[in-house]
């Protein structure tokens, strides 16, 4: 018999089985859908969000210590802690991403400077001791007016002297001066000269009346510095932040005293006018004197020369043991300038044309003016900063695993560089390479373990170790782009991927300089460890929220398991019941056919064919009702757990369920086909 011929026979038997065969697969894929979102938005979730841990000792103070060295002590135990072998194989660590340094010149690349960045002290950030080192290095010629040797000593247990003075003169020129720092010529220059030298070598002299030319390291501006007093005072009684450039604009004024005052004027309690030669700050609101200044700070530079000869002896890094050792420099072989007497009728100009060592020092004032730090990284997002959200990429995008994986000549820039410089996404950045060697002399290295990693004074002697042409592929912006924290960078860092880099890189045993990815939800685990070795709260955690959405996730696992279970035995028993109500009862038709000499292929097929139209026609229902049902059965699990956590099945998704479905119930069907034709064929033996 045609097997539609037989289901048109019977059309209410036909239409019963039919919607059972729906209401089962309804059940399936209602049930199995919303486990497959939960499944999803996990997995999801995991990929999406990243727990970083980074060692930085905390911010307690232990008894009456700095409570800075407290801190960096305690990073420095936890990270020795976390490289033991226990640690290294403990499976909640994921992985270790480090982050190396290097720098990188670029000609015309023009470093951003934060010696003109007025910020308040209010706890959240301090102020960096040196916030433009290494662009604070440059050539002063000085008529010295007043030379002061303040002690002249031989250093305990050391095979040189020390010799420090006090020198006062006009700045007559300067060269290799950073772009964004103020031009000092014509300033009164304040300079603490130190000179190391060894036995049976002659120290210099200064004298007043004479021109020198000098290598200085430090730039202070004091005017600067004394407008920033201002503006913190204001800001502190006023809550009015003033850019301290403003200040001497009209009825908001600073005078200078012509000459240099000893002791801070203070007004009475009338708010007396001060003399008229006495330097103040004029209210711009009452037009009153509300403040005095304590120095002539006018046009006014404050430095730093330092003068080593022969063979010295100096701390420096043993390998990798991370001890430090007294090794012996060769001064010399660096052909290092420091100060030099300019005789009568010859120019600065002239001296530093004609002697190298001065040519050197001008090469290296010009590369390192265009040099910035280069961070070599494993996995950018996992550098706290960024792990925090307070930096991320604004325009562009990150690095790709296979860049990592193949140290592709790709870059990220800050913002702030970028805007400096005219480039943009997509632009070349060539960058010349050259080490930051924590070895080298002390007026070269300026290799910092804590925060901000800088570049280094370039040493022309050493060259560049390697040139790449990069390209920015995405520029980051930072929330506070100068912060002194454990963890922080500056917006000069140009971020490259750590395989780029083929010369050697320093780094950091903690902050910014090494971090751990854990897996998501470990961070109680870390910490309990850390506790029972008394280096708890020495690891700063971020997860972006993880731990905020975790309990949603662990509901909706929790819920839709059970779903899924209560949902796996209704459809059993459904499909149990269309067995037993339909197939099952065609063991009278088996006999028949087997007693007209039918096969048992054929006598399985007869049963099965219809029961299989039925279950293609139930799985056209069971689509039409899960397509919108499962946008129903979703949110009702949402409700069920009180999650702001939003769960998604797509339209290929459901009809991938209904098919898994329908092929179940044919496979079912199948078999219990094949059992009825046996069953029939038995009575007919």
């Amino acid at each position: 018999m045609n097997p539609m011929h037989q289901l048109t026979r019977r059309p209410v038997k036909a239409a019963f089985g039919a919607l059972l065969l729906a209401l089962a697969g309804v059940i399936l894929a209602l049930s199995g859908g919303q486990f497959w979102a939960a499944v999803q938005t996990r997995a999801g979730v995991e990929e999406t969000y990243t727990t970083v841990a980074v060692v930085t000792g905390g911010d307690e103070q232990a008894g009456d210590s700095d409570p800075s060295l407290a801190s960096a002590s305690a990073a420095w135990e936890a990270a020795r802690f976390l490289e033991q072998p226990e640690q290294q194989n403990w499976s909640i660590i994921r992985s270790r991403p480090r982050v190396g340094l290097v720098s990188g010149y670029s000609p015309g690349l023009k470093p951003l400077l934060d010696l003109y960045n007025f910020r308040s002290y209010n706890g959240g950030e301090t102020m960096d001791s040196a916030p433009d080192a290494p662009y604070t290095y440059f050539i002063l010629e000085v008529l010295v007016t007043d030379a002061l040797e303040r002690h002249d000593r031989p250093q305990e247990g050391a095979s040189y002297s020390e010799s420090t003075w006090s020198i006062s003169g006009q700045v007559q020129g300067v060269y290799g001066l950073q772009q964004g720092l103020r031009d000092p010529t014509g300033w009164q220059a304040d300079i603490r000269f130190t000179q190391y030298y060894s036995d049976g070598d002659v120290p210099v002299r200064p004298e007043a009346g004479k021109r020198y030319l000098l290598l200085a390291c430090t730039y202070d501006d004091t005017e600067w510095e004394e407008r920033c007093g201002i503006a913190a005072e204001i800001l502190w009684d006023t809550n009015v932040q003033l850019d301290p450039w403003s200040l001497d604009i009209e009825n908001n004024l600073i005078r200078y005293d012509q000459r240099t005052r000893q002791e801070e004027q203070v007004l009475d309690e009338t708010l007396q006018e001060l003399p008229p030669d006495a330097p103040g700050y004029r209210d711009p609101t009452t037009g009153a004197e509300v403040f005095s200044l304590s120095m002539n700070a006018a046009d006014h530079l404050r430095t730093n020369v330092v003068r080593y000869s022969g063979m010295m002896e100096t701390l420096a890094p043993d390998g990798d043991s991370g001890l430090w050792t007294m090794q012996t420099v060769d001064y010399g072989r660096y052909d290092l300038p420091s100060i030099q007497e300019l005789p009568e009728g010859v120019t600065a100009r002239e001296i530093m044309d004609g002697t190298a060592s001065w040519q050197t020092a001008l090469k290296a004032l010009d590369v390192t003016n265009h040099s910035v730090p280069v961070l070599t990284v494993e996995k950018v997002e996992a550098l706290a900063d960024f792990a925090a959200g307070n930096a991320m990429v604004t325009q562009g995008r990150s690095f790709s695993q296979s860049e990592y994986d193949s140290g592709a000549a790709v870059c990220l820039i800050s913002e702030s560089l970028a805007r400096e410089n005219g480039l943009n996404v997509g632009d070349s950045l060539p960058l010349s390479l050259y080490e930051d060697d924590p070895g080298l002399p002390p007026i070269y290295a300026r290799f910092q373990e804590s925060c901000n990693p800088r570049a280094s004074v370039f040493v022309a002697q050493e060259g560049f170790r390697q040139e790449t042409e990069y390209t920015i592929i995405g520029l980051y912006r930072q929330s506070s782009e100068w912060v002194t924290t454990p963890t922080s960078f500056t917006p000069n860092s140009v971020f490259v991927p750590e395989k780029s880099v083929t010369c050697q890189t320093v780094t950091g045993n903690y902050g910014v300089w090494s971090s751990l990815i854990l897996q998501n939800g470990t961070i109680d685990q870390m910490e309990a460890r850390l506790a029972e070795n008394e280096l708890g709260g020495a690891v700063t955690y971020y997860d972006q929220g993880y731990s905020d959405i975790v309990e949603s996730l662990d509901g909706y696992t929790r819920v839709s398991r059970t779903v899924l279970c209560v949902g796996l035995a209704l459809w059993a028993v459904v499909l149990a019941a269309y067995c037993v109500l339909l197939p099952m009862q065609e063991s009278k038709t088996a006999l028949r056919m087997w007693t007209l000499g039918a096969k048992r292929r054929d006598i399985a097929g007869q049963i099965w064919i219809p029961s299989a139209l039925m279950a293609a026609a139930g799985t056209v229902i069971a689509l039409a009702v899960s397509i919108p049902g499962m946008s129903w059965a979703t949110d009702k699990i949402q409700a069920l757990t009180g999650s702001d956590l939003t769960l998604k099945v797509s339209t290929g998704q459901t009809v991938a369920l209904c098919a898994a479905a329908l092929a179940i119930a044919l496979a079912v069907i199948a078999l219990v086909s094949i059992l009825t034709a046996n069953r029939g064929i038995r009575k007919a033996g």
